[in-house]
């Protein structure tokens, strides 16, 4: 199968035109390069190695769990702080090793709300005038911050991330307004796990998600034939809506691909229980369609 790569526009600008908001609203994502300055590359990057260096095994802050033999990722090694929701999760089948720093960063799988941990996080999640500016053009509202955490996949490592949906994730009133942002910090291209999209899929709704080795859309509900890979320079990002459906697969090259992602809700969207978000994340037949609501170990 021929795979159709999808247009980025070379300049981010700081606020979107009218035809830019309508082609968001319409494919349901934009992707930009040069999102991020050379500058802001490098200290991210450099962000990522001293949150290695600074938490793993420092028992005082972090609870380390070793891995465990599971179907999912809730087995993987982790590092989890005593005091926040700030994680370091490890490729499935990892053993990290006490001042193998290297070793231990190559092998990361995820940051999880590492937003203000280091001043180039919390810039670029708060105070970034190009990611605002879009966000407020997407949104059309102010926005909070609703989860943040940084996606790797090693040389020749990693696994499929399967189609899925993000809002069946969340918890909110209104899933029009939920946007994730991901963020390249290496170039990002169909061998080494870039972003692969469904345009237009938003449109189509919630569509109901099971418990396999990760959570994901049951198959067969739309056409993957239809899908698009958006590959990135490092500094390029996509903008998502939140019912998009997307998948990233593994990375079969020799270059490691780092990415940012975080998601923000509007002011005005209200989080919600798992039991009202049933009725709001649902398919057309009434079923709710979210990972809270799917069966659980449906292997």
């Amino acid at each position: 199968m021929n795979l159709t790569l999808s247009d980025t526009q070379d300049t981010c600008p700081s606020s979107l035109s009218q035809q830019q908001v309508d082609l968001y609203h319409e494919q349901g994502y934009l992707a930009f390069e040069n999102v991020l300055s050379s500058d802001e590359i490098e200290a991210a990057r450099e962000g990522f190695s001293a949150l290695v260096r600074k938490y793993t095994f420092d028992s005082k802050q972090m609870e380390y769990h070793p891995p465990q033999t599971t179907k999912d990722h809730s087995g993987n090694a982790r590092f989890q702080s005593k005091d926040s929701d700030f994680m370091i999760q490890f490729e499935r089948g990892y053993t990290p090793i006490p001042g193998d720093y290297e070793g231990m960063e190559l092998q990361v799988r995820k940051f999880m709300w590492f937003e203000e941990s280091m001043p180039i996080f919390q810039n670029i999640c708060y105070n970034h005038p190009k990611i605002s500016g879009i966000l407020k053009g997407i949104l059309k509202d102010d926005f909070n911050l609703y989860q943040s955490m940084a996606l790797i996949k090693p040389p020749h490592g990693g696994v499929d991330k399967p189609w899925h949906q993000d809002n069946a994730y969340f918890s909110v009133e209104n899933l029009d307004q939920v946007a994730g942002i991901w963020i390249a910090l290496d170039d990002a291209a169909v061998e080494n796990g870039c972003m692969h999209v469904l345009p237009g899929g938003h449109r189509l709704g919630p569509m109901r998600h099971h418990h396999t080795t990760d959570c994901e859309i049951v198959e067969g509900k739309f056409d993957t034939s239809k899908a698009v890979a958006v590959p990135v320079k490092a500094g390029g990002a996509l903008f998502f809506h939140g019912c998009l459906p997307h998948f990233t697969p593994k990375n079969n090259s020799d270059q490691r691909r780092r990415a940012i992602q975080y998601h923000y809700r509007s002011t005005s969207n209200n989080i919600i229980s798992k039991e009202a978000f049933n009725d709001v994340f649902k398919e057309n037949d009434g079923t709710p369609a979210s990972c809270a609501a799917a069966i659980p170990k449906n292997f």
